[in-house]
């Protein structure tokens, strides 16, 4: 199985919101923490963001297409 492809903060918001996933006023979390809203389950996630141009670590990744239900294929 290839290794997943490791994304952006930038990248990851874009490829949320083509599965209806969308990120909430940026000063709405603490610190360094997004939140994002999800419309089919009415359900809101906190995400780290350190910056929109850096790298996501690829546990926080897999955790994110776990919080989501998103298909396995996210990452690709």
């Amino acid at each position: 199985m290839p290794k997943p492809k490791r994304l952006t903060y930038r990248e990851l918001k874009k490829r949320l919101k083509k599965y209806g996933i969308i990120e909430l006023s940026s000063s709405r979390g603490r610190g360094s923490e997004r939140i994002f809203y999800q419309e089919s389950t009415n359900t809101f996630h906190s995400v780290t963001c350190h910056g929109e141009g850096k790298q996501l670590g690829i546990g926080l990744l897999k955790s994110i297409v776990r919080r989501f239900n998103l298909p396995n294929n996210f990452l690709d």
